[in-house]
This record gives C-alpha cells, structure tokens and sequence, in this order.
C-alpha cells in the first residue's frame, strides 16, 4: 500500500491493524492524515438497506462530533482494488503519545494531573454520545496524550459501527477486555453508552493508581468472571487518601448493572467539583399524584367542578376525541395536567377493527389488519408512524406527549430481551428516540413520556427486569408511563414486590418521574414509597390485562363500582340489586365504614347504583387519599400510615363475614408483606 494514492490521498506509513481495518499515515495537498480502510465484505449487509442505513448514518454522526478533545472527521469514500470493495475514512493525523504508554513508562499520573486528563477525556466522550455513537472501544491507548497536556480521543464511530453489525450476526466479543462492562461480555449486542461509563472508570483507576480494579488477574476467563462478578477494589486500597468523592465516582462507574452508573455524563462532572461531597446524585422529590383515566366524565366533572372540587392530572384515550369533545374541553379549559393515550396498543389487535375511533387514527393501518413489527421495520415506516402518533396528539395542546407503545411480550412471550429477532419492547425503545427526535424537529417545548407495556411475569426474573431498567434508564424522555399485565387484587407476592421495586428503581436511577399505568389501590402503596404517581379511572380501569384488547365488550355493564376507602378496594355492586353495600352499611363496622363524603352523606345506600354518584364520590375520596399521603414530610411516616390502613382493613373484613370470605381480603395480607419486603430493602 505505501506509495499509493486513494482519491487524493497518498499512503506514507503503515500505522497499526485493528480486526476489521488497517490505519496508515497518508498526505493530501501538504497536510497530514491518518485513513482507515475497511473492506466492504464487513459492512455490505447494511448496505442492502438502500442508502438510510446504519453506516451512512454513521459516518454522518461521526462529521457532526465537534470537539477539541476528539480526533476531527475529514473525509470518507469508496475504493476498489483488485475486485474487492473497500470504505476508507480520514481523520486529522495526531501526533503524541497514547495514555497506555504513558501509563506503562511512567507507573501513574499525580492525581491533579490524572484529574485534569480525565476532564477532558470525560468532555470528548460526551461529544461522542451526543452525536449517538458509543464508542465501544475505549481504552487508553486510543487516548493520546498531546505536548502540552491536551488528549485526543482515536479509533471510535465508523469502525465501531462495523464491530457492532458483526456483533449483530455472530455474538462475537469485541473490545479490550480489561475495559470491557460486565454487559459487553455477556451481551454485546444490546450495550448503550453507560458501558462507555464503565470503561472510563477503569481508565480513571488506572491513572490514578497505575493498578487496575480487580488486581493480579492469570487469565482472560478470571478477569471476565471478576468483571461480571466480584466488586473491583476501592481506589483507597492502593491510594489510602484518594479524595472521597472520586472513590464514590469510581465505584459508581464500575457498578455491575448499568442502570446503577451515572445516567448522565453531567452526573460524572458532579464528582469531578473541588468540594468535597459525599453524595453527588441530585436528589428530586415526587410529590405523590393521581392521573384519572377518563372515559365519558364530562357531565362528571362538570358537576364536581361546579362543586367547587376539582382534578389534577388526566389521561384521555384519543380514540374517544370525536365523540368526547366537550370532555376534551374540559381538559383544555380547567387547570388540569393531561396527556393523551394514542391507544397505539391496541392496534396489534384485530379487535381494533371494531372501535370506530381507533379506525379513525391517522396511523390506524388502512386495510383493518393488525398492525406488525414488520410494518415499522424501515427507518422511514418508523418516521412516519410516530409523526403521525404525534401530530394526532399535538392537535389538543397536552401537557406532555406520549411516544408510541405496544404490549412488549405479543402474548405469548414471557421475555423482553432481544436474542436475534426484533420484539415490541425493542421497537418501542427505538420509537422513544424517533419521537424525541421529532418533537426536536418541530421545535416541541413540552415533556415527552415514554410508554412501556409488559408482562408481571418479566419482572421476576432477575435477567429480564435488570434488561428492562437498563435499557428504560437510558432513553432520552421526561418521564415513564409502565403498564403491566397482570397487576391487581389477585397478584402474587412475587409479582407485586418485584413491579414495585422496579418502578422505584427506575425513578431513583434516572430522576424522571415514572407513572404506574392503571394499577388500583396498590398505587396507594407505591406512591407511599415515593413513585411519583398512577393511573386509574373512576372506580374502572384499576388494572390492565393483555385480553381487554382481543375483546371489545364491556364487562362492567352488569355492575357498578362503589369505593370504600376502608377496604382500600372498589367494590362491585350490582346495579338491580344493591344489596351487598347496603348489607354492609348494616354491619356492626357500618357505621366505621359509611362514607359522609359530600356525595354519599344522608344518601340512601341504594343511590350507589347511580354512577355519576360513585364517580364523584371516588373522585372526591380519591382527593383526599392524595392529600393524606402529601400530608408527610418523611417516606416512613407515608409507608407507617398506609401500613395502618392496610391492618384496619383487614380487621373490617373480618367483620363483614359472611358477606365477604376470608380469601378476599388476601390481596391486603399480600401488600403487607410486600412492603415490608419493600422497607428492608428500600427505607
């Protein structure tokens, strides 16, 4: 190759070969470069795709990185040679001395000296990620350190992008292992940029301490095992000293699971302040909230408004828009916080054909079959989708707008991490970024929400549910909207504490608040604990099942719902024959139970068949359940009362035999454990 001449560009020094190219030092027009030439049999699978594929996008994501602390583009093309193919990419030639080096002569940096490369290497990767590449790759040799102090990072964008698609095929591990995450090794396909994270903190050891975190190491199969498996050291073990704050940055970068890491490359610059701190993860307060699920409330809410009440946040289902619009006004007029459901769900059901508001949706599909991954599987197809989910939404002015989502499991999988094959959960991922990147477009001012929808069975199993936060705590959204099929008064103790658990945890690692979807008084519970809020609809809508979606009846057509605060349940009364609550009211507790809300006080209990009724007494009850919970400053003395509740109503229950067996109210039995599960692990 030395001496010959691509497109300008004539070949001076061979430089190094990587796995799937080779760098040479190259000149053009008296300047100095350095080019990368790949052959064309890595990458000629994605150019199969036309001209909107990834390594187009790539090499247009690697011209827009701007930043002093990262080699610059300059230039790529195509060559062929003796029949075969190749891509070349040009880049400013760096004259200096790679970190390792460094490294290896000198044993370690001085710690303000350390402190100040790992500065900019930390602004470089930043400008990487904006730029939507992970680099994949970063170890101190492609760090260079320049004369005067100044570091320059190598070797990331197109060439990372051939690794990923030959990830993509064979599974294949690429990457130095030392530097690798625990997820690179064991799931190379579906690493994001915290894995980039992970790498700097063992840079950062490494300059710091000239050591590595996990000590002497014999074989790359004991250092892959203490990678994803043993804690690395303290950087205090070998630099007793070390300021605490870089330990604390240290160890939160080398965490095993990569939600557990920053989220944020301006949570890593919290570490790096001169002052000393012990905790630099900011610290956001949820005030607990209620979002009603609305369905046709408008003379409901017209009333409760006239009542001097009122509602604070709203979800409305877009396919009732055109024969709910006074509804819709409401929303618009009165001080509420909606956002709109764009029922995307329910377009992978047949059953969609049936509801003449969801055939109406611009982005209902045309020929009434159920909507298909294989519908969304081009770039553009995914564009034109969310386009579409948004403009629907845009048209009421919401407080927030909704990225399209679908039940992730297609009802028979109990699994949402991806193995070869694209799933709903994965699509929904990619349609967050879509909708972000429109809203961007347009100039959107709002919050977007991410929506997720899976099975309770996905979060017990550890694999699954850290796959779920993972990939959930690094998209770019305001807030997330987690539905679960199935959550309700006959869920396990399994299911119950791990959904808890992992909805708290996506709050506390991202800051964002993340709302339950229609979940009933268990989200009484969670919001105890500190979520931020849930969903549900007046006395209906208190769960979410997969099957209400192959089915368009309305089973809530023989009963009325009746909220008993005390039971912390709705309970269902049939509406020619009230009963069951008046036998209630009669009890020996009746008296402890009766509601003298302004809607229920001097009401006979037969009225509680009367809907518009029960919807504002639930709303009404619902209120104050909500100002209850506000009305602690500490998490402990919301979860100590909700704890109080739970026991006095279990007591009820067994006052009210024979009306109610003993098995209904083991649902309350159940939460008490789950949260005292829930306080070992989170108080």
């Amino acid at each position: 190759m030395l001496g010959r001449t691509i497109n300008g560009y004539t070949i001076i020094e061979f430089k190094g070969k990587g796995s799937f190219g080779t760098v040479y030092k190259c000149k053009k027009d008296e300047q100095i470069y350095a080019i990368k030439i790949f052959s064309m049999e890595y990458i000629y699978d994605e150019y199969l795709n036309g001209e909107d594929n990834r390594i187009t996008r790539e090499i247009e994501a690697l011209k827009i990185v701007d930043s002093p602390y990262v080699v610059r583009y300059v230039d790529d093309g195509k060559y062929v040679e003796n029949g075969w193919e190749y891509i070349y990419v040009v880049m400013d030639y760096v004259e200096g001395d790679d970190i390792a080096n460094v490294l290896k002569n000198n044993g370690k940096f001085t710690f303000n000296k350390a402190i100040a490369i790992f500065e900019q290497i930390v602004e470089g990767i930043d400008a990487i990620h904006k730029s939507n590449i992970v680099h994949r790759d970063l170890k101190p040799a492609n760090i260079y350190l320049l004369k005067n102090n100044s570091v320059k990072i190598l070797d990331f964008g197109l060439s990372k992008l051939i690794d990923f698609t030959s990830i993509t095929s064979t599974g294949a591990i690429i990457g130095s292992p030392l530097y690798m995450s625990p997820e690179q090794i064991t799931d190379s396909k579906n690493i994001d940029y915290r894995s980039d994270y992970y790498a700097l903190g063992v840079i950062l050891f490494e300059m710091v301490s000239g050591k590595n975190p996990y000590g002497e190491i014999t074989s790359r199969e004991e250092l892959y095992y203490k990678i994803q498996k043993e804690p690395p050291y303290s950087i205090r073990y070998y630099e007793p000293t070390i300021e605490n704050r870089i330990d604390n940055l240290l160890s939160t970068l080398l965490e095993k699971l990569n939600y557990k890491r920053p989220n944020s490359i301006a949570e890593i610059k919290k570490y790096l302040l001169t002052s000393e701190k012990t905790d630099t993860h900011e610290t956001v307060t949820f005030s607990p909230s209620f979002f009603v699920r609305l369905w046709n409330e408008k003379t409901v809410l017209q009333e409760f408004y006239q009542d001097d009440y009122s509602i604070e946040n709203a979800v409305f289902p877009i396919n009732h828009q055109n024969r709910q619009k006074n509804l819709l006004k409401i929303l618009k007029n009165e001080d509420i916080f909606y956002f709109i459901d764009p029922a995307t769900m329910r377009l992978a059901y047949d059953s969609y054909s049936e509801v003449k508001g969801l055939i109406e949706l611009e982005y209902a599909p045309r020929d009434l079959s159920r909507l298909e991954l294989e519908d969304l599987k081009s770039y553009e197809s995914k564009k034109i989708y969310v386009q579409k989910v948004v403009d629907e939404q845009i048209k009421h002015n919401p407080n927030a707008i909704v990225a399209p989502f679908h039940v992730s499991n297609n009802s028979n999988l109990v699994k949402i991490k991806m193995d070869t094959s694209e799933n709903w959960f994965s699509m929904d991922s990619k349609l967050v970024g879509e909708t972000k990147d429109y809203l961007n477009k347009i100039n959107y001012q709002g919050k977007l929400i991410g929506g997720f929808c899976i099975k309770a069975e996905v979060l017990t199993t550890k694999t699954e549910r850290e796959y779920f936060l993972n990939v959930l705590s690094s998209l770019e959204c305001d807030c997330y909207w987690v539905y679960v099929d199935c959550i309700d008064f006959n869920s396990n103790i399994s299911q119950l504490y791990n959904y808890a658990l992992t909805l708290l945890e996506l709050q506390k690692a991202t800051n964002k608040p993340v709302i339950a979807g229609r979940v009933g008084e268990f989200g009484l519970v969670l919001l105890a604990f500190g979520l931020y809020g849930f969903e549900a609809g007046t006395s209906r809508f208190e769960s979410f099942y997969e099957d209400l979606y192959k089915e368009v009846s309305d089973p809530y057509n023989m009963y009325v719902r009746y909220y008993v605060p005390e039971l912390l349940r709705s309970i269902a009364i049939l509406r020619k024959n009230p009963a069951k609550i008046i036998n209630m009211l009669k009890s020996s507790v009746g008296e402890h139970i009766k509601c003298d809300c302004p809607y229920c006080n001097g009401v006979s209990p037969s009225s509680f068949t009367n809907e518009k009724l029960t919807r504002k007494h639930f709303l009404y009850c619902r209120n104050k359940d909500i100002d209850e919970l506000r009305s602690f400053e500490k998490l402990e003395d919301r979860v100590s009362y909700i704890e109080d509740r739970i026991k006095k109503a279990i007591g009820y229950y067994k006052e009210l035999r024979p009306i109610f067996k003993d098995e209904d109210s083991k649902y309350l039995k159940n939460w008490l454990e789950v949260i005292t599960k829930l306080k070992e692990r989170w108080l």
